[in-house]
């Protein structure tokens, strides 16, 4: 979780790309931390003992999840008609990639 304010710092040059784009800023910021909030599963896991193997940087940091989740933010746009659904859907998404694309390299 150390690095989740990096995550958001380098999602931070979309802004001007996304001034029109009500709600997907929002949703790149918080994809860029997402896929970390697997370490609440390692964190109760070491405290209880159990084995953490398989909890963090498996499903949270995929290809699937990324589409899930644009997915889920487009039918939630087309349900209420609002736009700003598709955006953060798709900057959810976009974050997601983002993050893993830098933890390649971290």
């Amino acid at each position: 979780m150390a690095q989740a304010g990096l995550h958001s710092i380098v999602s931070l040059p979309l802004r001007k790309w996304s001034v029109k784009r009500e709600w997907l800023m929002l949703g790149v910021v918080l994809g860029s931390m997402l896929p970390d909030a697997d370490n609440l599963a390692v964190a109760v896991a070491t405290i209880t003992k159990s084995s953490t193997q398989g909890l963090h940087r498996t499903l949270s940091h995929s290809l699937f999840m990324i589409l899930a989740i644009n997915v889920i933010g487009y039918l939630i746009g087309q349900a209420t008609k609002q736009s700003r659904w598709n955006n953060l859907g798709f900057g959810l998404g976009l974050g997601i990639f983002l993050h893993s694309l830098l933890d390649v390299f971290l």
